[in-house]
């Protein structure tokens, strides 16, 4: 097969056999079948195009590679590796990491044990409605814990900036369990936090129907460890053993990290970020990305970096174009916001965080989780400033002249919102940098400023540690254990954590062979 790239297709046509053939030279009865690989959109001009690369088996196929534009394709195959005897493997946490290195344990003939501390999605769903509409939050059953962890209530973004051939396989796998097969070639492309419930319900089912066991509502309270190597686990009311322990937990249980820091697992301090979400009309970014253009293409999201005088780093994070904003609290009395879309991404607003530097130096304490508490420390001040869920909200213009006006647009945030002052959550250094990248951003999206409105605070967007790992991606300090994913500061979001989750997998199979 060839790969033909820079196929020019008009916005109201689908790339066919025909095009192809006319690109490469060939009669298109010539082209047997055809597989789009990258689609990407141009409207820097009058005319709007999308450019595909296509994978393209073709009658005499070498005739054409010194065509321009024109390659040998070399096909990625990752095959799983095969187990050959049972072991006793434990995966903690369902989320993406947990979830493709269960499947992939699974597909490889082990039979895991999956725990996670919340509720399976249906339940799920209902824990998070009841505690938006009535401010009642379940702590292990919420935005952050449950089947398919933080990003079944998210965008469902696929992008990532890995170079991995795993990647494909992520992409491949949600297509098999339910998802849109454009996901594969899209530019930036998002399954959706609607749809995304589904599939993650079928991966579990084919988990189960490999041999793999799902303990959920059940959280890990402990770990069993001798002569540092961890033999088994902890619930409430039980213990198991365990050969094997893939720590799939997510970048909020700092309760469990706590309990594993107290057994000698070795942590240490990584940077981080907080913000606020911000939110604007959707249709100000369409007509700023878009242009001319905007009528007629989807709801448009952006990218924004600026760097402060007080050598801080300012970027927009998890944009969610025709989403909404939620709070993913975890920890009781405390605010957490995020963005969130449904597939057909449609409503009124566009959100995105925007989120500032910290410095290690900013925690206050060599110790290894200081990160953690600097991170509860601003959301318990988010929510004492109302005393309830209701999240503190402020016109962006209002945050940089000092002043505290109805908003200019109404916040999607779902558990209401108390106008408040911003710059009483954050440091000086924080709000120094916010401001500055600010007018910044309004420069290159004029009405960013005084269109804008800001939810605080968005803390959650990485985890303010990593679990050092070997060569073999054990923990330094204690074999057998393996820390996978956000939580253990090795991923940031969904498609990178599920390829660590993989590498987990493949990590413990090949010491199983051994």
């Amino acid at each position: 097969m060839i790969k033909v790239n820079n196929i020019k297709c008009k916005i109201d046509e689908k790339i066919n056999k025909d095009m192809i053939a006319k690109k490469i030279h060939c009669h298109s009865n010539d082209i047997f079948s055809y597989e789009i690989e990258r689609e990407a959109l141009d409207a820097r001009h009058d005319d709007i195009y999308y450019i595909y690369n296509v994978i393209v088996n073709v009658k005499n196929e070498n005739k054409y590679l010194k065509n321009k534009d024109v390659s040998l394709y070399e096909p990625i195959d990752i095959k799983t590796i095969k187990a050959n005897k049972q072991a006793k493997v434990a995966v903690v946490g369902f989320g993406p990491s947990g979830m493709f290195c269960a499947l992939e344990l699974a597909k490889s003939g082990l039979k895991p044990v999956i725990f996670e501390r919340g509720s399976k999605v249906d339940k799920r769903v209902k824990d998070v409605e009841t505690f938006w509409k009535n401010n009642i939050l379940d702590t292990n059953s919420n935005v952050q814990f449950g089947e398919g962890g933080a990003g079944t209530f998210s965008d469902g973004k696929l992008t990532c900036r890995i170079k991995d051939k795993r990647v494909k396989v992520i992409l491949d796998t949600f297509v098999t369990f339910g998802a849109d097969p454009k996901i594969k070639y899209q530019n930036l492309p998002h399954i959706g936090t609607d749809k995304l419930r589904n599939i993650v319900i079928n991966i579990r089912e084919y988990i189960i129907k490999l041999g793999g066991t799902f303990m959920f509502d059940t959280t890990v309270t402990d770990f069993k460890i001798i002569n540092n190597k961890i033999v088994g686990l902890y619930t409430k009311d039980n213990y198991y053993d365990f050969d094997y322990v893939a720590l799939c937990i997510g970048h909020s249980a700092y309760d469990t990290m706590q309990k594993l820091y107290a057994k000698n697992v070795f942590f240490e301090q990584k940077d981080y970020a907080v913000g606020v979400r911000v939110e604007h009309p959707q249709i100000l970014i369409n007509k700023n990305q878009n242009k001319q253009h905007y009528q007629k293409l989807p709801n448009a999201s952006y990218r924004l970096t600026y760097h402060a005088s007080n050598d801080r780093g300012v970027y927009s994070f998890c944009m969610c174009p025709g989403g909404i904003v939620v709070n993913s609290s975890a920890i009781a009395n405390t605010i957490v916001t995020n963005g969130m879309s449904y597939s057909d991404r449609a409503m009124n607003n566009a959100n995105s965080a925007i989120l500032v530097q910290v410095k290690r130096s900013d925690y206050g304490s060599d110790h290894p989780l200081a990160g953690f508490e600097y991170q509860k420390r601003i959301e318990e001040k988010a929510y004492s400033i109302s005393s309830s869920y209701k999240a503190c909200v402020m016109n962006i213009k209002d945050y940089l002249t000092n002043k505290l006006d109805p908003l200019v647009i109404d916040t999607s945030f779902t558990n209401g919102y108390i106008l408040h002052d911003i710059h009483d959550i954050f440091n000086d250094d924080i709000n120094m940098a916010l401001e500055e990248a600010f007018y910044d951003f309004d420069k290159k999206i004029p009405g960013f400023i005084n269109q804008g409105i800001m939810i605080a605070a968005e803390t959650r967007s990485s985890c303010p540690i990593r679990m050092t790992r070997n060569e073999q991606y054990e923990s330094i300090s204690i074999s057998n254990l393996f820390p996978c994913g956000e939580g253990a500061g090795y991923a940031g979001g969904i498609v990178s954590s599920g390829v660590d989750g993989i590498r987990i997998a493949n990590s413990i199979i090949e010491k199983i062979n051994q």
